[in-house]
């Protein structure tokens, strides 16, 4: 209901704007179905694809829950860390349908405290449940044979990053990356107002650092973000770049798409695929 109102009030206010400009309201302005794991797209895309839930111990115990996309033959297996409030049963659908394509393992667990996972999120929380999903794969005979890719959309981009400083990767993909939280505060602030904000971050938050991340990750990485992304600006993504070690980074800037949609750009699959093909070749 609250996205509904929103929605409302910023047509009221455009229609106060612009007198009298025509302003066509469309059923999608109000109605926003979720995007859940569906097997017969999934098959459109991929016809061996299959879905298992499946579920993972924490550190403590606490039961998370996902679901693992598989197909024959794949090329790797992508774990996606999903942003803030990411629920496999309600947003899982879009990153699955543009990653697919890449004829990949996908495995997608939903953050503690969210969805139907167990316990009570905080940042340190998250990023230990990470290690466990990690090794979970690593576990499985049927995804360990596979590189992995560690894939972390906004928050979860915090999250693959801290997983790709504590694991041995085989890639990375940043989407919607902050570099850190000192330098995304100072690009989102206005430029008169920082004279007179004195900002402190906790502990948690301080210790998230990308930009040290890339600084000494070694393997093929792909850094996305939206040209109009107000959340995590690419002037961010750019400096991850700038920054990065890699020999085999790219850096995707999708014109037109903003922090919830880069994935949609219609240059992704030939990035993603770079970053299979760089996997394969390091691996023969």
């Amino acid at each position: 209901m609250k996205r509904e109102l929103l929605t409302l009030a910023t047509i009221v206010l455009v229609v106060l704007q612009t007198a009298c400009t025509t302003i066509s309201i469309e059923e999608s302005n109000f109605l926003n179905p979720d995007q859940k794991v569906q097997i017969t797209k999934l098959r459109k895309i991929e016809q061996t694809a299959t879905t298992e839930d499946i579920t993972i111990n924490g550190f403590d115990d606490v039961t998370l829950s996902g679901t693992l996309i598989k197909v024959d033959d794949a090329q790797a297996t992508v774990i996606y860390f999903g942003g803030n409030q990411f629920r496999v049963s309600v947003a899982g659908g879009k990153p699955a349908q543009q990653i697919l394509p890449m004829n990949v393992n996908i495995l997608m667990v939903d953050h503690r405290g969210y969805g139907n996972s167990e316990g009570t999120p905080t940042i340190e929380n998250l990023k230990r449940d990470a290690l466990s999903v990690y090794d979970y794969v690593a576990t499985r005979t049927d995804l360990k044979s596979t590189p992995t890719i560690l894939h972390g959309h906004s928050l979860g981009s915090m999250i693959a990053g801290y997983v790709a400083s504590e694991r041995p990767a085989d890639a990375l993909v940043l989407e919607g990356s902050i570099t850190n939280v000192k330098q995304m505060t100072s690009q989102r602030m206005p430029w008169f107002v920082k004279p007179f904000v004195e900002v402190n971050f906790s502990d948690e938050l301080a210790r998230v650092d990308n930009l040290k991340v890339v600084e000494s990750f070694t393997a093929p990485l792909l850094i996305i973000t939206g040209e109009d992304d107000t959340q995590t600006p690419p002037a961010l993504a750019e400096t991850l770049y700038q920054h990065a070690l890699s020999k085999q980074k790219q850096l995707y800037i999708v014109k037109g798409k903003h922090h919830g949609n880069a994935l949609t750009g219609d240059k992704l699959q030939l990035h993603y695929q770079r970053l299979v093909m760089q996997l394969k070749a390091k691996k023969s």
